[in-house]
Order: C-alpha cells, then sequence, then structure tokens
C-alpha cells in the first residue's frame, strides 16, 4: 500500500514510517524540509508546505497514496483543502489529533462551567463547548507546538465527507527518545543532581493523566493506518498505565536508579512560578479499549521498558540552554527544610 505522510519527519514521525515500512508499506513523507529522515529508514520524500493548495495537490497526485497520514492537521482550512486535493486518488485519510479537544481538557484549565467529568474519557465524552486558548500551567505542563489549532472544527471537517472517509487518533501528551520538549528533563535533572526530594504541589500529587511514549504512540498510527477497518472512526490512543504526578515521578526515578521521594507542599506554600492553577480534581484519563479491541492494538513497551529508553536518551541529549552547573536550587532548599 502507498502511504504519504504529511509532516513525519520530527518526534513521532520517524517511529512511524519505520513502523509502516516494516509492515511492507510503501512511505513517502511530504514536508517542508526543516528536518530530514534518515536515509536508512528507506522512505521517499516530497518537498512543500502543505498550506499552498497547488503544492499539496501536486505532492499527492506524484505520490498517488492509498492513504494519506496527516500529523500536522492544526485548522479547518488544511482539512478542507486535503480532501479537495486528495478526492479521486486517496481511499482514506488519518489523522492525529489530542486528547485537549475533551470538553474534560477544558474543565481541567477553569475554562466555562461544566462539571467534572468522570474519567476514563472516551471517544463519545463531551468536547470541548467554550472558547479557550490551549493553554498549560505548572512545572509539568506543556504547550503543543507551533501554529494555532482549531482541532475540533478541523476533526469535524475532515470527517465530513463520506466519498473520502476519515480516521482521527486522539493522543495525549508524547514522551520518550526524541522528544524535543524534553518533558522528563526536570525531574531527571533533579535526580542525577542527587537531589534527595522533588517538590510536588499537594493537590497535584493525586492528579491522573494519559500519557503516551513515542514508540507506543506510532505502533497505534501504523495500525489505523494498515487496517481499513478504522474508516470512519474515532480512536483514543494513550499508554495502558495512567499513572499519577507521583507515581511518574517515582517511575522516572526506578528508571534513573534514583532512591530519593516526592515531597506534597500545598499551593499557597509554593511561589508563583512553582504552583500550578489547573483544577485537580479533573483528571485526564482516557478510555483506550476501542483502538485495542478494533484494531488489536498493543503497547508495545511498558511504562517501565519505556521510561528506561527516554531517560537514557535524556542524559545523552540534554536540551540546550542548561548549564553544567544544574539547576538554582535555593528555593527548593528552602522548601525542603521546612516541609521535607
Amino acid at each position: 500500500m502507498r502511504v504519504m505522510i504529511i509532516g513525519g519527519t520530527k518526534f513521532m514521525g520517524p517511529f512511524v514510517v519505520k513502523r509502516l515500512k516494516a509492515m511492507g508499506h510503501d512511505v513517502t513523507a511530504f514536508h517542508r524540509g526543516q528536518s530530514e529522515l534518515a536515509s536508512s529508514l528507506g522512505a521517499n520524500e516530497l518537498l512543500g508546505d502543505r498550506n499552498d493548495f497547488n503544492t499539496l495537490k501536486q505532492a499527492i497526485d506524484t505520490c498517488n497514496p492509498d492513504v494519506i497520514l496527516d500529523m500536522v492537521l492544526f485548522t479547518v482550512d488544511q482539512a478542507q483543502d486535503l480532501q479537495v486535493a486528495a478526492q479521486g486518488t486517496a481511499k482514506r485519510i488519518v489523522a492525529v489529533s489530542g486528547i485537549d479537544v475533551y470538553q474534560a481538557y477544558g474543565r481541567l484549565h477553569n475554562a466555562g462551567s461544566s462539571p467534572i467529568e468522570a474519567s476514563p474519557i472516551s471517544e463519545e465524552s463531551p468536547l470541548l463547548s467554550v472558547d479557550m486558548p490551549l493553554v498549560t500551567s505548572g512545572p509539568r505542563m506543556h504547550p503543543w507546538p507551533g501554529a494555532q489549532r482549531d482541532m475540533i472544527r478541523a476533526e469535524d471537517a475532515l470527517m465530513a465527507m463520506s466519498e473520502l472517509p476519515g480516521t482521527l487518533l486522539r493522543l495525549p501528551v508524547v514522551y520518550g527518545v526524541g522528544d524535543f520538549l524534553h518533558r522528563l528533563y526536570g525531574d531527571l535533572r533533579r535526580m542525577d543532581d542527587g537531589r534527595p526530594a522533588i517538590i510536588v504541589q499537594e493537590d497535584m500529587a493525586a492528579w491522573r493523566w494519559s500519557r503516551g511514549y513515542v514508540e507506543n504512540m506510532a505502533e497505534a498510527i501504523a495500525v489505523a493506518v494498515d487496517n481499513d477497518h478504522a474508516a470512519g472512526k474515532v480512536y483514543n490512543v494513550a499508554d495502558g498505565d495512567a499513572l499519577s504526578t507521583s507515581e511518574w515521578i517515582a517511575a522516572i526515578g526506578r528508571a534513573a536508579g534514583w532512591n530519593g521521594k516526592v515531597v506534597t507542599v500545598s499551593r499557597e506554600s509554593l511561589p508563583e512560578e512553582m504552583q500550578s492553577h489547573v483544577d485537580s480534581e479533573q483528571h485526564l484519563v482516557v478510555e483506550t479499549s476501542r483502538i485495542r479491541t478494533e484494531l488489536g492494538y498493543q503497547d508495545v513497551a511498558s511504562i517501565d521498558e519505556a521510561l528506561a529508553r527516554s531517560v537514557a536518551w535524556e542524559r545523552e541529549n540534554p536540551p540546550e540552554g542548561i548549564g553544567t552547573d544544574g539547576f538554582d536550587y535555593t528555593i527548593e532548599d528552602t522548601l525542603l527544610e521546612k516541609f521535607g
């Protein structure tokens, strides 16, 4: 089968390409050329901007794909242009979205007046019904990178054409080898600096959210591309275990060989820069049984395996701009003297 990937050169992309090639598919990545795919992956490459309709149409005509995988869908215009450009050529479109389209995400960030949404969140759970920016807060929350996103309308547009069925994959925060946001680094650096404890805001210690290891997410994406039964469906994707903040830090600690502990401190006792203002009563745990049952998806790496690989990569590839002297722990030392 011929697969055209829009994007696919950063973080998850190479893992997706590798898995699709292993499945026997002919893979072409259409991207802007800002990063390159390793030649060892064996994928074809076409350069261009997907936001230019003529360039997008030419790429699709050149590739003549059976399935298009859109890994950088952000807006309704992109979804509509893709449908028009692919009409009469591709048989399906698979697009990567996120679990931040759910109403629970808005409730987490105190947007609107909706009640707490019970976990786990299924594909039928209500979506955001209020206008809100993609905000994040707290030392362990991270923004989606890149341009403006209007994913709910983009999702609707993608799934609107019966002649060209779509598949939506709603992913959580993704971590692992190649993570350019270095989501593990803050905790790992403290561990490697020999910190005796890591401070967590008290109400966030038991808060749970779904995460996705990059190789697991790539497997799920490849399975959806490979399986025609995914046409017209929406799937939540995440690792099988949704750990609390304290459990997550402990799991990183096991992978890092750290023997410290988690110390909880009330929000009021933390300086502003260490505070999280999300509603910790709203967990962000998604139900993933549909993709596992219908498409046979399984995690390819356990949490411990995933974190062992992630820790090794982070140690070999620390983020730029952080000196060898490490972080300034003056405030943390003061807090630990009082609460530790």
